[in-house]
């Protein structure tokens, strides 16, 4: 089925249509520029402002509008409201809670990172499994901290580049 080009007014209102359809499916929207002479469009700096054609679908059912560069302003208020209003109860809110326990926790395994073990014990005799338990685990957290300071430094090279 073609899309069918509809007034602005008439989109929204069927745009409203199709979100308030639960088990019709997902709506897909699609915003580009409207430059279309008949031939192949050029991309040219002589025209500032140009139509936006907007498009929705869901299913077989296709509409779209076309909108001028000076009802634009309007027209994105209004959109916006529908596209707050439909879809603002169904998004998933944030779990703060749980992201800041996870920054809480990372930042602890970090801050532990370059805190030494402290080696003790015999080094033959009663302890000594537990002493080279302490040596392999300040190894390893030596070897974490060259890695993270190799990643650090390739990102600040990266971001000067």
């Amino acid at each position: 089925m073609p899309t069918e080009l509809v007034t602005p007014d008439i989109f929204l209102a069927r745009l409203t249509q199709a979100f308030e359809k639960p088990d019709a499916g997902a709506v897909w929207l699609t915003a580009k520029r409207y430059t279309y002479d008949g031939a192949d469009a050029a991309m040219s700096g002589d025209e500032d402002e140009h139509d936006v054609l907007l498009r929705a679908a869901q299913g077989e059912d296709k509409f779209s509008t076309r909108i001028q560069p000076a009802q634009l302003p309007l027209f994105h208020q209004t959109y916006g409201a529908l596209l707050k209003a439909q879809m603002g109860g169904k998004m998933r809110k944030r779990d703060k809670k749980r992201e800041r326990a996870r920054a809480d926790a990372q930042a602890k395994r970090r801050k532990e990172l370059y805190v030494d073990v402290a080696v003790t014990g015999a080094k033959r005799g009663a302890g000594r499994r537990q002493r080279q338990r302490k040596v392999a685990a300040q190894a390893k957290k030596e070897k974490q901290r060259e890695e993270i300071e190799l990643r650090e430094e390739r990102r600040k090279a990266e971001a000067r580049d």
